[in-house]
């Protein structure tokens, strides 16, 4: 789990398979062997605008208002969370952040500070809280890095467990 004040991204690793939770901008990429994609989408005014095609991916790295989020945590009673799942595959590498990373670094230098030293997923991790306070580092500056080494798959559903204590 990752958060920023009153942003979350959390993970669940079951079945072959990742369960995600996320409120705010905090973020999870995944890196599959050489593809690197931000997983979750950011509930913010400017990620609003690039999905109406006010701005490019590449134009959204120039406004000043980056940080206003549309869905948080403790601002209203009721928050809506997006729940998405995804399938893991032996040798993915999952990187959980806030805006203090994501907001500072681009995802190429992100993408390329993890190829470079994915195999230590420590020195990798400190590589990305370092490079963030190079830039500024004027926020909540964390990473979670976790990388499946191998099938996961379930030999029984919880469902099936529950069941066999009756």
């Amino acid at each position: 789990m990752s958060w920023d004040r009153n942003d979350l991204v959390t993970a669940t690793f079951y079945d072959d398979r990742l369960t995600i939770a996320h409120v705010g901008d905090s973020r999870l990429y995944r890196l599959r062997g050489e593809f690197f994609e931000q997983v979750t989408s950011d509930h913010s005014l400017l990620q609003e605008l690039i999905d109406k095609g006010v701005y490019t991916p590449e134009e959204a790295n120039k406004p000043q208002n980056k940080n206003l989020v549309t869905q948080a945590m403790g601002i209203d009673m009721d928050v809506a969370a997006d729940f998405q799942e995804e399938v893991v595959l032996p040798g993915d590498v999952y990187l959980m952040c806030p805006d203090g990373l994501s907001g500072l670094a681009e995802d190429e230098e992100i993408h390329s500070t993890l190829n470079a030293y994915g195999e230590n997923l420590e020195t990798a991790g400190k590589r990305l809280v370092q490079m963030a306070n190079d830039k500024g580092g004027k926020d909540n500056i964390s990473v979670i890095l976790a990388r499946s080494t191998r099938a996961f798959t379930a030999r029984k559903s919880w469902y099936t467990k529950v069941f066999d204590w009756f």
